[in-house]
């Protein structure tokens, strides 16, 4: 899979309805991804997904069957996307709020609805 998410439906996100231009690029890249922290592994996947938006770096997404969410804590904080739709948090052992996942995202992005993604750098390592 890899699509370019653009304004051609009707009725877009209201990001795509002000900004047309700006593109948001989904792959399913072959490889292995794995997340660790605090020493234990809390992802491990080959289905993936890839976000790359603009000039920021790219955002690995974990379909939710690959995420250990039994160690997974959902919180009170949410974050808006005018792209994307709003962003629920979830907390890790002592990690609060290290990963986010988009549940009823915009239409544009139905692809990484319910895919949990991580701030890496807050990960034992980099998504390896």
């Amino acid at each position: 899979m890899e699509t370019e998410t653009t304004t051609a439906a009707a009725d877009p996100a209201p990001g795509f309805a002000k900004n047309p231009a700006y593109k948001i690029t989904l792959e399913r890249p072959t490889r292995e991804y794995v997340a660790t922290l605090q020493g234990e592994e809390i992802a491990r996947s080959r289905n993936v997904i890839l976000l790359k938006e603009n000039d920021y770096p790219p955002i690995v997404y974990f379909p939710p069957k690959d995420v250990r969410r039994d160690q997974a804590t959902m919180t009170e904080k949410d974050t808006y996307c005018p792209y994307k739709g709003i962003a629920s948090y979830w907390s890790f052992g002592r990690e609060k709020n290290i990963a986010w996942s988009y549940e009823e995202p915009f239409r544009e992005m139905l692809d990484i609805k319910g895919y949990v993604a991580f701030y890496t750098d807050r990960l034992d390592d980099p998504l390896s």
